[in-house]
């Protein structure tokens, strides 16, 4: 169990560094597109069309994000089952904190692209976990 916390850890930590990464990279972008268009225009146009390009990606992402994190699916069929199981539970938690379950899901999903290795980090991981659950 310490191994797969180990590694668990430094697949966070490399996974906190890079989303680092990519937010200064977009920030980079954002200034490289403002120097660019301080070359055309003035410089106060400039900075406002770079800011409402900046302004606008972020509306566009959150949108993005809300619209596949808001439960989708018949609530009936749902209530008609029979029998309780744990899938049943997790989607019930899923619904209740759709922005937290799509978030874990983005960063699993990232760590198990990231490498092979991770995958089998993560399976390790949810294997344990479960048992652990179980008894």
């Amino acid at each position: 169990m310490r191994v797969v916390l180990t590694r668990l850890i430094i697949f966070s930590a490399v996974f906190f560094v890079s989303t680092i990464l990519i937010i200064m990279g977009i920030g980079f972008l954002v200034w490289s597109s403002f120097l660019y268009l301080s070359t055309v225009l003035n410089p106060y146009m400039a900075s406002l069309i770079s800011g409402l390009i900046a302004i606008l990606f972020a509306g566009a992402l959150v949108l993005i994000v809300s619209m596949v994190t808001k439960g989708s699916g018949n609530k009936e069929s749902k209530d008609s089952k029979g029998g309780k199981s744990k899938l049943a539970d997790s989607t019930e938690v899923i619904e209740q904190y759709p922005l937290e379950s799509g978030l874990m899901a983005m960063a699993a999903g990232f760590i198990a692209g990231s490498s092979p290795e991770s995958r089998k980090v993560l399976t390790e991981l949810f294997v344990t976990l479960s048992q652990n659950t179980s008894d």
